[in-house]
């Protein structure tokens, strides 16, 4: 026992340390005036998302990215700008390791989005509906507590943008937000914070409040948000315990939908404009553009005010599609306007860490007869017990190995993804 907390202490030391010596350098007075800039943003984004004004707020975004610049280039290390930034949510991962991943997203998975937007396309008229929020809010109750997620230790509320918050071990709270046309999208996405919200939940309670349970790195969070997400949010074995429910409150909109049309409407593979809409194959082109976007941001030239064109570009050379107002484009996002620059790039980390997580979780339990057996939360233990009670006491690459029997390897993530949807 005394070694174990000697052993605490040393992590903890070790992480404030780390935590110190990136923030120490920076002057008070730089920082204060950050601050301010990040204070009046995310009101400036809801106000220019809301009036589709992007040009008006490209002003306000330059000059918030050109006060991170200006703290980041003070902090102390000899790694470059962006790299800094890309360390603070995943230590140890720089440009070097994020461009062989995305390339790697290049090669496999923008030919498997060609080939699969020449096929036929299944119907999913039903998922351009009217689903009232009242009635959908009935269905996420039932949802929440299916996954186990109850009032005595979070909360579930709504917001624009879908966040989660850790507060402690026993008062965890997230985000969703209900679309009128589509119930699927608002479930998905609780399914997916409440994988943030069990991970703070499940930490050791020994870590409770201490940076080890608060400084978790942001690739580790979302492999269990992105793992809820797809690999449980999306399985039949989900869908056949929450479709009668819909079907059961929206008798008119849903009551002919068979499982095997309603996943066919749900899996398809279709390009679109909004990186949380998006289906799980062309997810992680939605963050290869912010990564291209934000190395050129910060190790290049590109300007706030020239986003919104080379957003479109992008999204049409990866994508065959252009948005048609900046709320669909560049402004859809919250994370540039709340300064979390180097953020988006652990998004698809993560989905690819969740498949190698998955893989080796389903050589010891099955998930999906869990689900069908209303046993969810024996999944959510296996989880605690494998990922979830480290914290941040052990790095990323050692609970992998621990887990998986190797560090991160991406081919899972590839693997994975070709067997689901390549037919």
């Amino acid at each position: 026992e005394e070694k174990d907390l000697d052993d605490k202490l040393a992590r903890e030391v070790f992480l404030y340390k780390r935590q110190l010596d990136k923030e120490r350098s920076v002057p008070r007075e730089e920082y204060m005036a950050y601050s301010r800039l990040l204070d009046a943003s995310s009101i400036d984004w809801l106000r220019a998302k809301k009036e589709e004004d992007y040009y008006g707020y490209a002003p306000k975004l330059q000059a918030l990215i050109d006060g991170y610049k200006r703290i980041k280039s003070q902090e102390k290390g000899d790694l470059s700008l962006y790299d800094k930034m890309l360390d603070d949510h995943q230590p140890g991962w720089n440009m070097a390791r994020y461009d062989v991943f995305f390339n790697h997203v290049k090669e496999r998975l923008v030919p498997l989005i060609r080939e699969s937007v020449k096929r036929p396309q299944p119907d999913r008229s039903f998922l351009n509906g009217s689903y009232p929020v009242h009635g959908q809010r009935r269905v996420m109750r039932k949802v929440c507590s299916m996954i186990g997620f109850t009032e005595d230790w979070g909360r579930i509320s709504e917001s624009e943008h879908p966040l989660t918050s850790c507060l402690s071990k026993g008062d965890v709270r997230f985000t969703t937000k209900y679309r009128l046309d589509d119930p699927s999208k608002a479930i998905l996405s609780t399914v997916h914070e409440s994988g943030h919200a069990w991970f703070g939940h499940n930490v050791d309670k020994d870590y409770d409040g201490s940076i080890i349970a608060g400084s978790i790195s942001s690739g580790l969070h979302e492999s269990q948000s992105r793992l809820c997400e797809n690999h449980f949010g999306r399985s039949y074995a989900f869908w056949e315990m929450v479709l009668p429910l819909l079907k059961e409150e929206f008798p008119d909109q849903l009551g002919e939908i068979e499982l095997d049309t309603f996943m066919a409407a749900l899996d398809s593979i279709r390009p679109s404009l909004v990186r949380t809409e998006a289906d799980e194959v062309t997810y992680p082109i939605h963050i290869m553009i912010r990564y291209e976007m934000e190395k050129a941001m910060f190790e290049g030239d590109l300007k706030a005010s020239d986003l919104d064109k080379v957003w479109s570009d992008k999204y049409f050379e990866y994508l065959g599609i252009r948005p048609e107002k900046p709320s669909e484009g560049v402004l859809q996002d919250m994370h540039w306007p709340s300064g979390y620059f180097g953020y988006f790039p652990t998004y698809a980390l993560g989905s690819a860490m969740a498949a190698q997580f998955c893989h080796a979780m389903r050589e010891e339990i099955d998930p999906d007869g869990l689900i069908r057996a209303g046993k969810y939360t024996d999944i959510m233990k296996w989880l605690e017990e494998h990922v979830h009670r480290y914290g941040n006491f052990i790095e990323v690459d050692e609970i992998l190995t621990r887990v998986s029997g190797e560090p991160f390897n991406d081919e899972y993530y590839f693997r994975y993804l070709e067997e689901k949807y390549r037919y």
